[in-house]
C-alpha cells in the first residue's frame, strides 16, 4: 500500500512525500518496489537529485542486479568492482575453465 501511495504522490509532483519514499527504498530492498520507485522520484522536478544521493549512498545496500539496474535508470555508475577484478583466485578458476573447456572442445572435434 506504501509503494503504491508513494508512487501516486511522487506521479502528481507532492513533494511531501519524498522524506516517506526515501525512507521506504532505504529500509527494504526488493528491486520490485526499488527501481520503480526510483525511476518515478528521478523523472519528478522534486526529486531527481534526492534520488541519486539516496542512491548513491545506499546502493550496497542492494542485489547486485537491483544496484546495476537501478543506476542505468538513474544514469550514475553503480556498479563496483567486479568480483572478477577483486579476487585473483576467482579470475584463475575462471581462466582454468575456459582452457579446460576449450581443450575439450577441440578434442571432441577430430
Amino acid at each position: 500500500i506504501l509503494f503504491r501511495y508513494c508512487q501516486l504522490a511522487v506521479a502528481s509532483e507532492d513533494s511531501s512525500i519524498l522524506p516517506v519514499a526515501l525512507r521506504f527504498i532505504t529500509s527494504q530492498g526488493r528491486m520490485k518496489f526499488v527501481r520503480p520507485l526510483y525511476r518515478s522520484l528521478y523523472k519528478s522536478r522534486f526529486g531527481r537529485k534526492m534520488a541519486v544521493e539516496t542512491f548513491l549512498k545506499n546502493k550496497d545496500f542492494y542485489h547486485p542486479i537491483a544496484t546495476k539496474m537501478i543506476a542505468m535508470d538513474l544514469k550514475v555508475s553503480g556498479s563496483g568492482p567486479s568480483i572478477l577484478t577483486t579476487n585473483p583466485w576467482v579470475l584463475t578458476g575462471v581462466a582454468v575453465a575456459v582452457v579446460g573447456v576449450s581443450i575439450a572442445f577441440l578434442r571432441g572435434r577430430k
